[in-house]
């Protein structure tokens, strides 16, 4: 850039910065979300611009004509139903007690949250408010809860963590502790309720969560002359700075020439940073939270407990401000744009269940992404399955539950999502255990965002992995790829749990032990299937309609296959009222697919199959 061109800068930086100064000044123009004016204090960000006119406690985001207010908390937020300047009041709805009962009432979780700590400062609950405390509590927590209940305790009829039950309790004003009943082994969440006459009827729960309650607010403090002339000042001091640097440039020209590049750089950088936010605030309240790159090293204590690697990235163990743990996957090889990455995030953290590890945040700068998920301290399935005795930590009738959960697990991301998902790589790996041993199915959707590299057990990210991969994945001659390919690879898993050993071992090492899913099909032709695997007495029923279940999903054929929700189905039958599957050519499959892929990783690029349908 020429000297004269630094002076035109040195004459336009001081009016850019004083319109900066006055633009600070200018209170928030009123804005409609719905039927609803946002106004001072409350204001709605510029979706072109994404600028921001007020205090950050008050940003609204306008999510399908409702206004939302974001939680302290990560969580999903409250929605506005009306809004009161002269009382200082909103009327809201706690969208995760919403969540609870219109999305997933037959697969909840109650939420670890009160409402009252997803709230902080200038926002209170409306002391007129009513306590309704919602109870998770097993089987036999719960018959006692009930005993103890003195009739106050009403039975949802929704389950959640496989065997535990939801109960509601109405108590009197809302404190935000619940003190109106605890129950041994249950956990509980306390949301307040409007009511009416000061009362609340615990069988009317669902419309009283639908009904909301009022919070009120103070005002955020005015902005003083003092600071409107501080910024003046600033500005003003700013521009004989660049002026001053003007001159200095000019003398040390042709040194000091990099020095406009960098500038430049960081400029482009800032305009990008400012697409993304606009992005995340069209999201709305539902978005996953970002996190800086030195947040994410912070949380990870510079990257110092490793649980795991995989195909997509190096997994730590980390924790977040309010202590919770948090598993943290540094990603590699991630292929696009920020924009598409941040779209595919998005999907990701929309998916809401039981049986699905749920997203906590993401971070994108630059190059380095990451993505933090909920901590799972029972590690994965797999260190299970293939322990030298499977069975002493993963009981059968526990496996048995866990078969099921990953099944709706599956059916949530094939049926219920916003977009249809197919996994493409369920294998015991990805099959994390909570706690309880409840299980949740993770790396969905990274297929999409990253490359992997290619080995002899594993092909593009996209294509799964040896062992577990449907025949039409690798070739279309079999049929085309659908949720079915999801089917094929959750009934190998079903085998392996059955067996307590790798299908692929014999194939791969090529040892002369016979593929576990042939010989177990030979083993019930004969009536001894589940002697071979050493099960007798009461678990015969449980082994016996689990391998049954996993001979029909490997069909070669995807129509021949069931859908994961008929699989559901299949449970719930006994295995006497099951027919018997057509035997496969497994083994023959398995070295033909293993053969033509070393072929193929040698020769040619494999083709990039779509995540989502």
């Amino acid at each position: 850039m020429a000297p004269g061109h630094w002076f035109a800068l040195a004459l336009w930086l001081p009016l850019m910065l004083a319109a900066a100064a006055a633009e600070e000044r200018r209170p928030c123009s009123p804005n409609k979300c719905g039927n609803l004016t946002i106004s001072h204090p409350f204001w709605l960000p510029d979706q072109a611009t994404g600028r921001s006119c007020g205090s950050p406690d008050f940003e609204v985001t306008c999510n399908k004509g409702t206004p939302h207010i974001r939680g302290a908390a990560i969580s999903l937020g409250f929605a506005i139903l009306n809004i009161s300047y002269e009382e200082r009041s909103l009327h809201v709805v706690d969208l995760g007690k919403l969540y609870l009962l219109q999305h997933a009432p037959n697969s909840c979780l109650v939420p670890i949250w009160n409402t009252s700590a997803k709230l902080s400062a200038p926002f209170t609950i409306s002391p007129g408010s009513l306590d309704l405390v919602l109870y998770s509590c097993p089987e036999a927590a719960g018959a006692a809860a009930l005993a103890l209940g003195d009739g106050e305790l009403v039975r949802t009829g929704m389950r959640c963590r496989n065997e535990s039950e939801v109960f509601v309790r109405a108590g009197g004003r809302y404190n935000g502790t619940g003190r109106y009943g605890r129950y041994e082994g249950c956990d509980s969440a306390v949301t307040p309720v409007l009511g009416a006459n000061g009362e609340a009827n615990a069988s009317d729960y669902e419309r009283l969560i639908d009904d909301g309650f009022f919070l009120t607010w103070e005002l955020p403090p005015p902005r003083s002359n003092r600071t409107s002339k501080k910024i003046t000042l600033i500005a003003v001091t700013s521009a004989a700075g660049a002026l001053l640097f003007t001159c200095i440039y000019v003398l040390v020209w042709r040194k000091k020439g990099k020095r406009l590049w960098l500038h430049l750089r960081k400029k482009t950088s800032s305009n990008t940073e400012k697409n993304y936010e606009a992005m995340l605030v069209s999201y709305g309240s539902l978005a996953p939270k970002r996190f800086m790159y030195s947040e994410v090293m912070k949380i990870t204590c510079s990257r110092n407990d490793q649980l795991g690697e995989g195909g997509y990235g190096v997994v730590f163990k980390g924790r977040l401000h309010d202590d919770r743990l948090v598993a943290v996957k540094f990603l590699h090889d991630c292929k696009g744009n920020g924009d598409e990455f941040l779209n595919e995030v998005m999907s990701i953290g929309r998916t809401f269940h039981v049986n699905v590890v749920s997203l906590y945040g993401f971070c994108l700068e630059g190059s380095k992404r990451a993505l933090i998920y909920e901590y799972m301290p029972n590690g994965s399935l797999d260190k299970y399955i293939y322990s030298e005795h499977p069975k002493e930590i993963l009981r059968w009738d526990r496996l048995y539950v866990i078969a099921i959960g990953i099944a709706r697990g599956l059916e949530y991301l094939h049926h219920s999502c916003n977009t249809r998902i197919v996994h493409f790589d369920i294998k015991p790996q990805n099959i994390l255990l909570d706690k309880d041993f409840s299980p949740k199915i993770a790396d969905f959707g990274l297929a999409k965002l990253c490359h992997t590299k290619e080995s002899k057990l594993s092909m593009t990210g996209a294509r799964g992995t040896i062992g577990f991969i449907a025949p039409e994945v690798h070739s279309r001659t079999f049929g085309v790829v659908s949720t079915k390919s999801d089917v094929y690879s959750y009934g190998m898993m079903l085998l392996e749990m059955v067996g307590g050993r790798r299908n692929v071992k014999s194939i791969v090492a090529k040892s002369s032990e016979k593929y576990f899913p042939d010989w177990i099909y030979d083993h019930f032709e004969q009536d001894d299937g589940l002697q071979a695997c050493e099960v007798t007495g009461e678990i015969e029923e449980i082994a016996r309609k689990m391998t049954m279940i996993g001979l029909w999903c490997i069909q070669i054929l995807p129509a021949y296959r069931p859908t994961i929700t008929k699989v559901l189905e299949m449970f719930e039958k006994n295995s006497d009222d099951m027919d018997m599957p057509p035997k496969q050519n497994f083994s023959g499959l398995l070295e033909s697919s293993t053969h033509n892929m070393d072929v193929q990783s040698s020769s040619t690029r494999p083709e990039e199959i779509s995540l989502v349908h």
